[in-house]
């Protein structure tokens, strides 16, 4: 899903090569010294920043463990079917971040019409994920699979799909838009991430789901 966000931030590393290589420089050790100052920069930015702990490590830990690890079990074992907890348990998982209508409403002074549209996005957004997290969680047994994906997307935002420089992003969305849902049973199959699919307890439900 992010194969177009990765073509675009590899032309933009392009590009700032290509830069160092026109005023002259050494492209073999000025650009990759470059680049390495600039991760190192972005890791000192993110280590010291309290919003960036709370977004990409405190938010996904704390949601995953309440709206995957806790409430899916209490579904499954409470009889609901798999794909029925999978678009359910997204919709309390969404309502979770109304909030945001206040922040953007009364912090950032925008009006609620705006404050209504920015938060009915993101509110479709993480319905989507949702789904996907809790499809991984049945899938694999594991909270491993979702924790990992909630903070790569958080950290990510919302996948590239165009842009105006070049057409390769598209092309790239598109590939990995396919070879996302091509590969998507394949590895979360729950033989890759169980050792024993018998004695399962209720809320096990990769046991049945081949």
């Amino acid at each position: 899903m992010y194969a177009g966000s990765f073509v675009l931030k590899f032309f933009s590393l392009w590009s700032s090569w290509a830069e160092h290589e026109d005023h002259g420089m050494d492209l073999s050790f000025n650009g990759l010294r470059s680049v390495f100052l600039k991760l190192i920069n972005l890791t000192l930015s993110v280590v010291s920043n309290i919003s960036a702990w709370r977004m990409y490590i405190v938010a996904p830990l704390t949601e995953e463990l309440v709206f995957r690890s806790c409430m899916i079990p209490l579904l499954l074992c409470g009889g609901f079917k798999p794909y029925t907890v999978i678009l359910l348990s997204p919709v309390f998982f969404s309502l979770a971040h109304l909030n945001h209508l206040l922040e953007f409403y009364m912090q950032q002074d925008t009006s609620l019409l705006k404050a209504c549209m920015v938060v009915g996005f993101q509110l479709g957004y993480t319905v989507i994920f949702g789904s996907y997290a809790s499809f991984l969680f049945v899938r694999t047994g594991h909270l491993a699979a979702p924790l990992v994906s909630h903070m790569f997307c958080n950290f990510m935002g919302l996948p590239a799909f165009f842009s105006q420089k070049t057409g390769m992003v598209s092309v790239g969305f598109v590939a990995g838009v396919l070879g996302f849902v091509y590969l998507l049973f394949p590895l979360t199959s729950p033989d890759l991430y169980n050792d024993r699919i018998d004695d399962c307890k209720c809320w096990h439900r990769y046991c049945d789901w081949s």
